[in-house]
C-alpha cells in the first residue's frame, strides 16, 4: 500500500525551500509576508511538490499562480493529491 502525501509533508517541503519553520509557514501563510518566497522559490516549491506527488501536480490548474500555503493545500486536496 502506498503512503499518501499529507498536508504536513507539503508544509515540510515549503518550509525546507523557504528556510522557515513549518509552524511559521502555517501562521504567516501569505507569500508576500515571507521574504524568501520569490519567483525562484515558487518554482522550487512547485517542482519539489511535483516530485513528491510523482508528477501529478499538473492536475492542478494554475498552480504556479497560487501564492498561499493554504490555497496550495486546498488545491491539492481538491484533486485528491493529498490527504
Amino acid at each position: 500500500m502506498k503512503n499518501k502525501t499529507t498536508k504536513k509533508d507539503i508544509i515540510k517541503i515549503i518550509s525546507k525551500i523557504l528556510k522557515i519553520s513549518p509552524q511559521k509557514i502555517e501562521k504567516i501563510d501569505n507569500y508576500e509576508k515571507m521574504e524568501s518566497w520569490d519567483s525562484l522559490a515558487q518554482l522550487d516549491i512547485i517542482s519539489a511538490i511535483d516530485k513528491k506527488l510523482n508528477g501529478k501536480i499538473g492536475k492542478v490548474k494554475n498552480i504556479a499562480e497560487i501564492k498561499s500555503v493554504k490555497k496550495i493545500l486546498l488545491a491539492l486536496k481538491k484533486k485528491s493529491l493529498i490527504v
